[in-house]
């Protein structure tokens, strides 16, 4: 081969150039946030939980970027412009002006519901645009009709499940804009909803910063009493209070670490709301204690869903107060059961356990009251709860239409564990009574315990929280074989039962395992008709 020697150097040079190119790629990556990285498996549609992310350049991000909004996590997406959707990573939204978006609540927020939800996978889609004025927001405004766009296009993949929305700064600075903002966001979120097809769509708004400037936003007080006021003004709505958090110097925008606390204040405030939706297919909802009159304690934290180890069924945690949601008959003088879902006393199991048992109790001419006990780990307060309960529905017998002769309680794992407490601790109350309503028999008219829990103590004898003494009532007891944790306690009660005289049933099936509510696919899914069989011949039909 012959030697160039003008080749070669050019040949060098060439070489010189790509080496010094690669070494300015791996650096530039190093200090500039990557692309998001596609997402590969793609998750049930049912299992998808999606939110809007919608307002200004405090949602759109204006805090640093740090390393932790950097961290992606499989269950945590965010859905691009052209509706595809990729792992998440700050900043969420595209730059729209001369300002680049950083850290907004929206990756926070996703990670605080995942904690409520560990199985689920969580959807962002981004709309914020900085500097936008509420009446690009309203109906018929372009950012408008974009984020509807959006909507409807990321519902074709997952569920849409709420909308964070942060706004205000931009309608501070006029009297007139300050003024009418509350209507004008009133009127934006119920188009929104009705546009979309869904009226009860849960929206948190966020309150504006405290730090804002006076002299460049004189009206921004009238604003945050604004958004004070939209959940009064709005039915499903909630608030993201900003008391404390801190802005990055510029008195405007909120910085990367209040930002992040914001976000887990939006997802506060969206299960509190998720909450309260799951309990308004009840016909009423009501209190069991007067005010600052509540037995005992209640949680340390806000109320709000957790879905730990499964995704079939909605179970609320942290109640401090406790409630009776009523499923009535539609019968005169028809008997009632208050229901006592189970959740090992860490949360109620609302709906499996709940709201789906009152619906077919009605559906058999029976009225239902689902009782929402205190949890995680308060059993003197949830048994107070449930001898309170029986009382007050006692008390209720007329308004609600039903026998005050025929009120029973149903209970499933922990819940059947506060009904068999109940239907033989009923001879002194476990509190000081309060008002006239504990003037009331607490005592349950008759009893169904499905696979119920903790009815064996630790050394494999019947737990001594029972008292065997008491005049118990007519008890059916459902369990199956297969429930290994817990169907020896139902074996013990049931001879128990025999041996005081205690008129009482026990269904032992083969299959079942355990939590399956009306949802068995082993030879417990007889448990139904069986009750209703039992109900029958004990006369409470």
């Amino acid at each position: 081969m012959c030697f160039h020697p003008k080749r070669s150097q050019m040949f060098l040079l060439s070489v010189a150039f790509l080496c010094a190119a690669a070494i300015l790629q791996q650096v530039f990556a190093a200090t500039v946030p990557t692309a998001p990285v596609a997402v590969v498996q793609f998750p049930p549609k049912n299992q998808f939980h999606i939110y809007l992310l919608m307002g200004q350049s405090n949602m759109a991000g204006r805090g640093g970027i740090t390393p932790w909004s950097q961290e992606t996590n499989p269950q945590i997406l965010a859905m691009t412009p052209d509706g595809h959707w990729v792992l998440a990573r700050d900043p969420l939204h595209e730059q729209t002006g001369r300002t680049q978006p950083g850290v907004g609540p929206g990756h926070s927020f996703a990670q605080a519901m995942l904690q409520a939800d560990p199985n689920g996978v969580i959807g962002l889609v981004p709309c914020a645009v900085g500097g936008s004025p509420l009446r690009r927001w309203i109906k018929g405004g372009d950012l408008y009709q974009h984020a509807l766009g959006q909507a409807r296009l990321a519902r074709q993949t997952g569920i849409l499940s709420g909308i964070l929305w942060h706004q205000g700064e931009s309608d501070s600075s006029g009297k007139a804009d300050a003024e009418t903002y509350e209507s004008r966001l009133a009127g934006m979120i119920r188009d929104f909803r009705q546009d979309l097809g869904q009226p009860n769509l849960p929206v948190v708004v966020g309150q504006l910063g405290t730090f804002l400037n006076p002299q460049k936003l004189p009206y921004a007080e009238i604003v945050r009493t604004a958004l004070l006021r939209i959940p009064e003004d709005v039915p499903h709505t909630g608030i993201a209070d900003s008391a404390g958090l801190a802005d990055k110097g510029d008195h405007l925008h909120f910085n990367s670490d209040s930002q992040r606390e914001l976000g887990v204040r939006y997802a506060r405030a969206m299960l509190q709301l998720q909450v309260a939706a799951l309990m308004n297919s009840a016909a009423l909802t009501v209190d069991l204690w007067p005010e600052g009159k509540m037995p005992g304690h209640g949680a340390d934290a806000p109320e709000m869903l957790r879905t730990p180890e499964r995704t079939d069924a909605r179970r609320i945690t942290n109640v401090s107060c406790p409630t009776l949601s009523l499923y009535p008959a539609q019968k005169e003088n028809a008997p009632l059961m208050i229901v006592c879902p189970g959740g090992g006393y860490n949360y109620v199991v609302f709906d499996k356990e709940g709201s789906d048992i009152a619906a077919w109790l009605n559906s058999n001419g029976i009225s239902a009251a689902v009782l929402k006990y205190r949890t995680p780990n308060n059993r003197d307060g949830a048994f107070q709860d449930t001898q309170r309960a029986i009382s007050l529905a006692r008390s209720r017998a007329a308004a609600w239409k039903i026998d005050p002769s025929r009120i029973g309680i149903i209970g499933f794992s922990a819940g059947g564990n506060l009904a068999a407490k109940a239907s033989s601790l009923f001879d002194s109350r476990d509190y000081a009574p309060v008002d006239s309503i504990d003037g009331l028999s607490c005592r349950p008219d008759f009893v169904v315990l499905v696979y119920p829990a903790y009815l064996e103590d630790r050394n494999g004898r019947l737990s001594p929280d029972l008292n065997l003494r008491a005049k118990i009532p007519p008890t059916l007891i459902v369990h199956n074989e297969d429930d290994k944790t817990f169907v020896n306690g139902s074996k013990l009660y049931h001879a128990a039962l025999d041996e005081a005289g205690v008129p009482n049933e026990f269904k032992l099936y083969t299959t079942g395992g355990h939590g399956y509510g009306l949802r068995c696919t082993g030879t417990a899914k007889a448990w139904p008709g069986d009750a209703l069989d039992w109900m029958r011949k004990n006369g409470l039909l």
